[in-house]
């Protein structure tokens, strides 16, 4: 009975060893695992600040370059301009730490893109009055992209009643993205696809750039048909032009532009910033404006992730 009760007691020993042994694999697996949350936490944390810094990099090199291009040309902004200039992708490998041996790749790319040689929503209404010009405008846009010409005054409508009175000349509309249109009946995915290259939401009036719209824009800002629209089109790759009285008498009726607020200067501009960062990679869009006057900063207007 004595062997029996000790080989019991050592029996029980024995699983209870094991259980501690369990207990205390388990705790030390799981302080490793929470210390390699915690790494994991610090590395994006880093990570994000780090990427935060590339991007504003990007966006002080687009700063610069609008800043040259306003001091070359004040009033004119031509698809020839130095904003226009596709730069290489810069390699910013050396400037940040990393252990020896390993192969960080850090890397940014920006592109200017005018943003007013989109067609601004935010014209289609002075304060809570439509603008019925640039309403017709965009429905012939829209009817040449061979889409519904009533999203225009539905549109007109939305933007008016988001809007204050008149008397800021950069007030701002309650939409604030092209995709926040889906809640306008009629804008489906695929109409938005067929728009993205050819509409922007701004935050204030801003005139058509007749130096960098597309012949499609051309055609709904002139009444040319889209054949005639890309003949100014070539003409002006040509040579730009230099007034909005030369822009127009290249017209067979310059009094077609009355009422549209159109011109051949811009003063907003988007920046897409491809930001490659170890084994991270980042599509940002940011907005910039440029006021007149080459003393004048250039304000970042909204920055977003794609």
């Amino acid at each position: 009975m004595q062997h029996g009760g000790s080989r019991r007691q050592r029996g029980i020993a024995m699983v209870t060893a094991l259980l501690i042994t369990t207990l205390a694999v388990s705790a030390v697996a799981s302080l490793f695992w929470h210390q390699q949350v915690q790494v994991r936490m610090m590395e994006n944390q880093r990570l994000h600040v780090q990427t935060q810094w590339v991007q504003r990099a990007g966006l002080d090199w687009s700063r610069q370059i609008l800043r040259d291009d306003g001091q070359r040309s004040p009033e004119l902004t031509t698809l020839d301009g130095v904003w226009n200039t596709q730069p290489a992708e810069i390699r910013l490998d050396r400037y940040f730490d990393r252990d020896p041996g390993d192969a960080v790749a850090a890397s940014i790319t920006s592109r200017l893109v005018d943003a007013q040689s989109r067609y601004n929503l935010a014209n289609l209404a002075n304060g809570s009055t439509l603008n019925l010009p640039e309403v017709r405008l965009y429905e012939r846009l829209l009817a040449s992209l061979q889409l519904d010409p009533a999203l225009a005054l539905r549109t007109a409508q939305v933007i008016a009643a988001s809007q204050p009175g008149e008397g800021s000349t950069r007030r701002q509309v309650a939409l604030k993205r092209i995709d926040e249109l889906s809640s306008v009946p009629g804008y489906t995915p695929p109409v938005l696809a067929a728009l993205a290259a050819f509409i922007i939401l701004l935050p204030a009036p801003a005139e058509l750039n007749l130096e960098t719209a597309a012949p499609e824009l051309l055609a709904a800002a002139t009444r040319l048909s889209l054949a005639q629209a890309r003949q100014l089109a070539e003409r002006r790759r040509q040579a730009y032009f230099r007034s909005m009285a030369e822009f127009r008498a290249a017209l067979p009726d310059g009094s077609v532009l009355d009422g549209v607020q159109a011109g051949l200067r811009s003063d907003y501009f988007l920046v897409e910033g491809n930001i490659r960062l170890a084994h991270a990679e980042l599509n940002t869009v940011s907005l910039l404006y440029r006021p007149r006057g080459s003393a004048a900063a250039i304000e970042l207007v909204w920055s977003r992730e794609e």
